[in-house]
């Protein structure tokens, strides 16, 4: 299938926006008054193809959405952040990764070669990026949660029956990630990530030291809330939490189309090359 969202330029490659509507992400917990179906082995039933709630370009602040937008302000938006703590929506960076992240911040919209977004370049997101940049699809197989993405073919295979970690000097692109459900809530541990992958464009890094706590929690039978408590103390003064609301998509069928992103690309490589990089 071709993808719904060609890709153009590497640099915005994604910046692609999903439909609906950014949100202010300084909401309360979500509610559990919501009893889901269940799978035929216990599990809370999430499965199906879900969309966040927009393809964000800056996690902190959400007034300039996308590339293919040509940075086209949207004020009501203005300071509004996904973070929801700290309570000023900012990631605390230590002082040296603040300085650290300042060139690459300031060109982010004409980066030369090295400082281009890493998903620009076709290489896995990462978490929790994984879920919310594009389309996923969520499968629960015995014993297991299964997130298929649409960007770059990434998935993450999720065990939830209580099987340790991988060893720690493996460390991966989205990570090793190991579930339990707290009533109907999913929490996700994941651990080993590499430092290679960003929060969003704006160069929001970490090292790889780097933890995730996630929590799924269905709130109805088309909505998922979403909180991800980042921890790294290589490079944040403190842990930082994200949250998001993922629609269900009733428009694809029974599968995701396909993104035709490729690293190395000949036409990305031409691109980045032209004068001026």
């Amino acid at each position: 299938m071709t993808s719904r969202c060609r890709l153009v330029l590497p640099v915005v490659a994604l910046a692609c926006l999903m439909t609906g509507a950014a949100v202010d992400a300084r909401q309360q917990a979500p509610a559990a008054s919501y009893a889901p179906p269940r799978t035929p082995d216990g599990q809370p039933d999430i499965q199906g193809i879900y969309n966040p709630v927009g393809t964000f370009y800056n996690i902190e602040d959400l007034e300039y959405q996308s590339l293919y937008q040509n940075f086209t302000p949207n004020p009501s938006l203005r300071g509004k952040s996904l973070i929801v703590d700290p309570p000023d929506g900012k990631i605390p960076y230590q002082p040296w990764a603040a300085e650290k992240r300042k060139p690459i911040y300031q060109l982010h919209g004409d980066p030369t070669p090295e400082l281009v977004d890493p998903n620009a370049q076709c290489w896995p997101q990462g978490v929790p990026r994984h879920v919310n940049n594009r389309e996923f699809e969520i499968f629960q197989p015995p014993g297991h949660v299964v997130i298929f993405n649409m960007a770059h073919h990434t998935y993450r295979v999720i065990p939830v029956d209580g099987s340790p970690h991988i060893p720690e000097t493996i460390k991966l692109w989205v990570g090793d990630s190991r579930g339990r459900w707290e009533g109907n809530t999913l929490v996700v541990d994941v651990t080993n990530n590499n430092d290679q992958t960003w929060f969003d464009v704006m160069a929001s890094f970490h090292s790889d030291a780097l933890r995730i706590t996630e929590r799924f929690t269905p709130v109805g039978p088309d909505r998922v809330e979403y909180r991800a408590v980042i921890t790294d103390p290589k490079v944040y003064t403190r842990p930082w939490t994200f949250a998001i609301h993922f629609n269900r998509n009733k428009e694809y069928g029974s599968e995701l189309y396909e993104e035709a992103c490729v690293e190395g690309n000949d036409r990305n490589l031409e691109l980045l090359k032209r004068p001026g990089r």
